[in-house]
């Protein structure tokens, strides 16, 4: 079996358990991708905020029994599929709450990334 056929069967259980655990009313998750602006004092140009959307993205929250000097608490767990990489201090936004990219582990037994798990903690 090759890394792309691995890859598409995770996208696809990420898919079914999005599906099976979520609602038609649950916001949906993007990565807020910024780009432009500078900061030229005398004719500054506000950068441009653009919404991605993680389509099999899970939150799940992590136990009370690990909060401790790493995960805080109100810290959630994201998993996504590899369609867009996730980068410590990229911004994840649910519905009006923004969050920070903690902690991104790729899980990628070979160079070819089958998904995220970010820890991310309300900005």
């Amino acid at each position: 079996m090759s890394s792309a056929d691995i890859q598409s069967k995770v996208k696809k259980l990420l898919a079914k358990a999005v599906v099976k655990t979520g609602s038609t009313s649950a916001n949906k998750v993007y990565l807020v991708v910024t780009s432009g602006g500078n900061s030229d004092p005398i004719n500054p140009i506000a950068p441009v905020e653009t919404d991605v959307e993680l389509v099999n993205a899970i939150f799940t929250n992590y136990d009370i029994n690990l909060l401790g000097a790493n995960i805080q608490a109100g810290d959630r767990s994201l998993t996504t599929d590899n369609t867009q990489p996730i980068e410590v201090g990229a911004t994840i936004k649910q519905g009006s709450v923004k969050y920070i990219a903690i902690t991104v582990n790729t899980i990628a037994p070979t160079s070819n990334v089958l998904l995220y798990k970010t820890q991310l903690r309300v900005k």
